[in-house]
């Protein structure tokens, strides 16, 4: 009963929407790194690294300027980052040295495999600043997707532990069959997993695809089993989808963007030139560009436009202008998997709601703050009864 309560109030903390927008200055030290994954979205590596003098003007100027977010993230990104280590700390020691208009912060995602002892000594004299780590599930899918380096990363696992951070598993047709051994083993390690399917069509043929699918939902059957026994454990967005917003009050338009690039987001490439996000860079895209334009509405494709769950659909503009020639017509290679994912967060937050709803009663008057979660509650129910009846997949698909 007690986690079924922990469930409500994450469901209200979720709807009261007190984030704080951020910018995100994104800085690629390097377009360099050690390891080939087989999913790697950056085809156009070179030997080019960030100088200081780049990295400096560009702190200058977001950090320094009136408009905008009042913080400022800034995140060191590769290629692998830490093989430009020496730079990140000379700009750390930079922002260090003055004051500035910004708040702001600091962080990095790494592979792990070039990590060494001199640089964990640093980072934990720094802890403001955040590491993540990138990690596919077991040896075996570690290991095919991302250059045979599993027991190079798992010998700095304690270290990762110190930092609240989500571990990033990318999840490739070799993961699917062994997703949820994956996502255990992860929780096994003690990190926190958060998985992604790709926006490329690397699904093979639409047969391979609709077998991957049936194996998909298998998988994700066998994670709300997992997250239904073990409330204790936070769940990854593939179970955990804000299915509450399908049935909230407010209105959600078409011109509602998954990510802020273009306007709450930069990236700075090694020579200094930005771009949107470094997927429309020359080192993340085929059909790099500097500049974007948005319409105020979803141009394409027709299954977006009409889809009732599009708003939990992580597009990514730098995909669709780099697949689909335009930010405003989505890729939709993932789409199948995403509405797997709706079903199965559906699934598990009825099963850990159920302990509440057959509990439930209400006598007399209450107070503001219960009645926001009885609201917040009934929605959710009206969400998950939504996707259970509308949310439907390909023939194919299901059989």
């Amino acid at each position: 009963m007690e986690h079924a309560y922990g469930v409500i109030n994450e469901i209200v903390r979720r709807n009261r929407g007190n984030d704080e927008i951020e910018f995100n200055l994104t800085f690629l030290v390097t377009e360099d790194c050690n390891l080939r994954c087989i999913y790697c979205f950056e085809p156009n590596k070179r030997p080019k690294k960030m100088s200081f003098d780049v990295a400096r003007q560009a702190i200058d100027t977001y950090l320094d300027r009136e408009e905008g977010p009042p913080t400022v993230s800034i995140d060191f990104c590769g290629g692998e980052p830490l093989l430009e280590f020496d730079l990140i700390k000379k700009v750390f020691e930079y922002c260090h040295s003055r004051t500035w208009k910004k708040r702001y912060r600091m962080s990095l995602g790494t592979n792990g495999t070039v990590l060494t002892e001199a640089m964990k000594e640093w980072f934990l004299t720094h802890p403001c600043f955040q590491l993540s780590l990138s990690l596919d599930g077991t040896k075996e899918v570690h290991d095919h997707n991302r250059s045979n380096s599993y027991d190079r990363v798992i010998r700095h696992v304690d270290f990762f532990r110190r930092y609240d951070q989500t571990v990033k598993m990318t999840i490739s047709p070799f993961t699917i069959p062994r997703l949820a051994d994956s996502i255990v083993h992860i929780h096994e390690l003690g990190l926190k997993p958060e998985a992604n399917v790709v926006f490329e069509n690397i699904w093979g043929t639409p047969e391979e695809k609709s077998q991957l699918l049936r194996v998909y939902a298998r998988e994700l059957d066998k994670l709300v089993a997992f997250y239904v026994a073990h409330p204790e454990l936070p769940a990854p967005k593939l179970v955990g989808h804000r299915i509450e917003t399908l049935c909230a009050e407010q209105e959600y338009g078409l011109e509602e963007k998954y990510c802020g690039a273009g306007k709450y987001m930069t990236a700075i490439m090694p020579d200094g030139k930005e771009y949107p996000c470094h997927r429309f860079s020359p080192l993340g895209s085929s059909a790099p560009t500097q500049h974007i334009e948005f319409d105020k509405q979803i141009k394409g494709p027709s299954k977006c436009i009409q889809c009732g769950v599009r708003r939990l659909c992580h597009s990514c503009l730098g995909a669709n202008h780099e697949i689909c020639n335009s930010v405003d017509i989505r890729t939709v290679a993932h789409c199948e998997f995403v509405k797997l994912e709706i079903l199965a967060s559906a699934k598990l937050a009825a099963r850990r709601l159920e302990p509440f709803l057959q509990n439930f009663t209400l006598e007399g008057e209450i107070d503001e703050d219960t009645a926001l979660r009885v609201a917040y509650v009934k929605n959710f129910v009206r969400s998950i009864d939504w996707v259970q009846d509308n949310v439907h997949l390909e023939e194919s698909v299901c059989a």
